[in-house]
């Protein structure tokens, strides 16, 4: 009997007894004797008739996808990579080389070498042009394909083809390893208005974030600042603990946000405590429909706690809490455990928020740094700001 038989016969086993219990009691909701069996004869036809031969284990993953695919887009099985990329990500770190790349007429580029990090180390120059990847040329393969190609496990070895400008190509030999990705941009606008951009949240973005407003005052005249825009446009959202604790860094009291679900620990009210950053500072955050998860937890609470402003578009609407579970084997099951409500009560997910002033397009117009002017959300918030100022 195979491990897999073997456990659905003990599942049938425990069924059976739950037919003990006492007539006064109210059972839990269970499938009955046929149903279960129902999916063992499932198993077992696959297992025989289907056109390829499928492994016990091909099919047990295919169930429990199916299982959690049927529940919403955010739950899912992670095998132990997969477990192991989403705890890096939490953390702010990737295996890579580090670059940033930029395309141009489809050719891939280098953006900008991280120092210190293996490309820095290997001698990769900013504007260095990516020819190939441990011998298979860029030229001809999908463009996403090349890029993916620069990641890979810790500790292991890749060679790039690369050419500056009309120099000799050159073959370098580099080693992954694990970068840390900073998720906190920012700059002085007009010498008295800070622009910060957060481009996703892991368990260090609030240090970043206070840091770079603790920076950017110091750089601001008189030590003082006018007005904050916080950019959450195009981010996705990230570890949901880091926008409380941002949120709780702007607020000095008050609800930041809810957790409600069938959890036995929930329902949570997180209540933001004494202290915040740049109190009294008037602050607009930036919004669209790409803003999602922790991003509208934090301008959600920012909003209905009339902390700030928001600018731009209705963001996504995604508003679970995703728990991972540790399982056996090193696999984790990423799963839906509660919906977040804001302060006053407002449901986020598939719903969304609507800004204070709606200001399109949905998408950033403009590069900051050669020339804000251009981005239409931002010079609304400027304007807004020198108002309030």
């Amino acid at each position: 009997m195979s491990r897999l038989s073997f456990g659905l016969s003990c599942l049938l086993a425990m069924l059976g007894s739950a037919s003990s219990i006492a007539a006064n009691e109210e059972p839990p909701a269970q499938l009955s004797l046929d149903e279960l069996r129902t999916f063992t004869d499932v198993f077992q036809l696959l297992r025989s008739y289907y056109v390829d031969e499928l492994t016990d284990r091909e099919l047990m993953d295919a169930a429990i996808d199916g299982m959690l695919g049927h529940l919403d887009p955010h739950s899912e099985f992670l095998r132990p990579q997969a477990f192991q990329e989403q705890d890096d990500s939490a953390h702010g770190r990737f295996a890579g080389i580090g670059v940033e790349l930029e395309v141009r007429n489809a050719r891939i580029y280098i953006d900008k070498v991280s120092e210190p990090g293996p490309a820095f180390a290997a001698g990769v120059l900013a504007g260095d042009q990516l020819l190939a990847i441990d011998g298979q040329p860029v030229r001809g393969r999908p463009i996403p394909d090349s890029m993916e190609a620069l990641h890979g496990v810790v500790g292991s070895k890749l060679n790039l083809r690369l050419r500056s400008g009309d120099d000799e190509p050159r073959v370098l030999k580099l080693t992954r390893a694990v970068l840390p990705v900073p998720s906190v941009h920012g700059e002085l606008l007009e010498q008295d208005l800070a622009y910060v951009q957060l481009t996703h949240f892991h368990t260090g973005s609030a240090a970043e974030l206070e840091s770079t407003l603790r920076k950017l005052t110091g750089e601001a005249p008189q030590n003082e600042l006018h007005g904050i825009v916080l950019d959450l446009r195009e981010n996705g959202g990230g570890v949901v603990g880091a926008a409380m604790d941002i949120a709780d860094g702007f607020l000095d009291e008050g609800l930041v946000v809810s957790a409600r679900g069938r959890d036995p620990r929930l329902p949570i009210d997180y209540q933001a405590h004494a202290g915040q950053w740049a109190a009294g500072v008037p602050l607009v955050v930036l919004i669209n429909g790409h803003s999602a998860s922790a991003s509208e937890i934090l301008a959600g609470a920012l909003q209905d706690q009339h902390r700030a402003t928001l600018v731009g578009t209705t963001t996504f609407g995604k508003g679970t809490l995703q728990s991972v579970l540790k399982l056996r084997n090193g696999n984790a099951l990423k799963l839906t455990t509660a919906r977040y409500y804001t302060p006053s009560g407002r449901l986020i997910d598939k719903v969304g928020l609507e800004p204070d002033v709606r200001v399109g397009p949905e998408t950033l117009s403009g590069d900051v740094e050669d020339g804000w002017q251009d981005d239409e959300a931002l010079l609304k918030a400027v304007e807004l700001l020198r108002k309030a100022g």
